[in-house]
């Protein structure tokens, strides 16, 4: 797996599906790849981590569901095999905070200079919110304990047996 970097951004985006494109057209002009979510889906960097884990391995095998790095990525952070779902619960919104994740050679930092976008790692910290945004109750998330935030790395790897 590639180096990557995972970054919150405050900025908010006016058209995110505009946005998207114009990014993902940037980091392929570079070699790289880039993908967005909402940081008030983000349950921390190692949601991401394991999301992206996921979807290399999806990608080695040849049991991804779509031709993308970027896509595959966004359906294993949402928990979600359908992609319009996937978008609904974890893609960018228009006026909120993102988390940004960048691979392939890209910088984040070349990122957030040509976008002029604003870096707050704080965007995307780990929250009990976040977790019932998944749709974990109380009783999942208070058995939990200490390891709540685990819950989302199960929701992750859910997705292997949806597909």
């Amino acid at each position: 797996m590639d180096e990557i970097e995972i970054v919150g951004v405050r900025t908010p985006l006016r058209d995110p599906k505009a946005a998207v494109a114009e990014l993902h057209t940037f980091a392929r002009s570079k070699g790289g790849w880039a993908q967005v979510f909402d940081a008030g889906h983000v349950v921390g960097a190692d949601h991401v981590i394991s999301a992206l884990e996921h979807a290399h391995r999806a990608i080695e095998r040849g049991s991804q569901k779509t031709n993308s790095l970027e896509v595959e990525l966004l359906l294993y952070a949402s928990g979600e095999h359908q992609i319009s779902r996937a978008i609904e619960r974890v893609g960018a919104r228009a006026g909120k905070p993102f988390v940004l994740v960048v691979g392939g050679g890209l910088s984040a930092a070349e990122v957030l200079r040509r976008f002029k976008w604003s870096r707050d790692n704080g965007v995307f910290a780990a929250s009990v919110q976040k977790l019932r945004a998944f749709g974990f109750n109380k009783t999942e998330i208070d058995s939990a304990g200490p390891r709540a935030t685990d819950l989302i790395l199960e929701k992750v790897a859910r997705v292997d047996l949806l597909k």
